[in-house]
């Protein structure tokens, strides 16, 4: 009984009877084309995972530039097929036509292309991830090289979520694009409401985008005022630990 007393306090004096999680994990995505872009990000000191475009001019000096702040860390941005034809997804794509065969093929040179890559997420691949044989030779070259996978949540019907459950793998999925519009005011708007969603669920995934001036402004300008309230900054790797 004096225990369960002694306990009452301490949690009172913590604000509560349970200190509520409010752990933001930002995903910033198409890094690889220019260095300064993914710079703007790096100046912003507060952890989080920069996903890296495999085979582009700036690939291996963008990773090198990562690999040097000990608060971020790199995931390979692996290039799928979109419905939308008009759209490239890029070298070391996987598209809905390739064999599943091939898959370990083309992720085990894409890995080699990102260094230091922990894990991998989509860009683009509303086709690819709908498409169970091809996501299914995706998460098992994660699982057998201990690397996460993200799903960007391109598709509304993707397979991501099932087929991970069939191979006992834990996967998490994008809560938030931050800027699918590049107006200022949306992307505040959108950061506003993934920081309310780490408040109300414990934690939020936000996906951004490393050409946005506008995303980094929004982070840079309020991640201070953010850890001040109790919100903290985590790479993705710690939500699958």
């Amino acid at each position: 009984m004096h225990f369960f007393k002694v306990s009452l306090i301490v949690l009172f004096l913590l604000g509560g009877f349970a200190v509520q999680a409010q752990k933001i994990f930002l995903v910033i995505d198409d890094a690889g084309l220019a260095l300064h872009e993914t710079q703007q990000f790096l100046d912003i000191p507060v952890s989080m995972t920069i996903a890296v475009l495999p085979h582009q001019k700036q690939t291996k000096q963008v990773c090198i530039a990562i690999g040097r702040d000990r608060n971020k860390e790199i995931i390979l941005h692996q290039p799928m097929e979109a419905y939308n034809d008009k759209k490239n997804p890029g070298v070391g794509a996987i598209m809905n036509t390739t064999p599943p065969s091939e898959v370990r093929k083309i992720l085990d040179q894409n890995f080699r292309s990102v260094r230091g890559a922990v894990g991998m997420n989509n860009h683009m691949g509303s086709r690819v991830t709908e498409n169970p044989e091809l996501i299914r030779e995706m998460l098992r070259f994660c699982k057998a090289h201990d690397m996460f996978f993200l799903d960007s949540k391109t598709a509304y019907n993707s397979q991501v979520p099932r087929i991970a459950k069939e191979n006992g793998m834990h996967v998490e999925e994008r809560h938030v694009f931050l800027d699918i519009n590049h107006d200022r005011a949306y992307i505040r708007r959108m950061w506003g409401s993934a920081v309310n969603k780490a408040k109300e669920n414990g934690y939020v995934i936000v996906i951004a985008h490393v050409w946005s001036k506008e995303s980094a402004a929004a982070i840079r300008d309020s991640y201070e005022g953010l850890l001040n309230q109790g919100y903290t900054f985590h790479k993705l790797s710690e939500l699958y630990k």
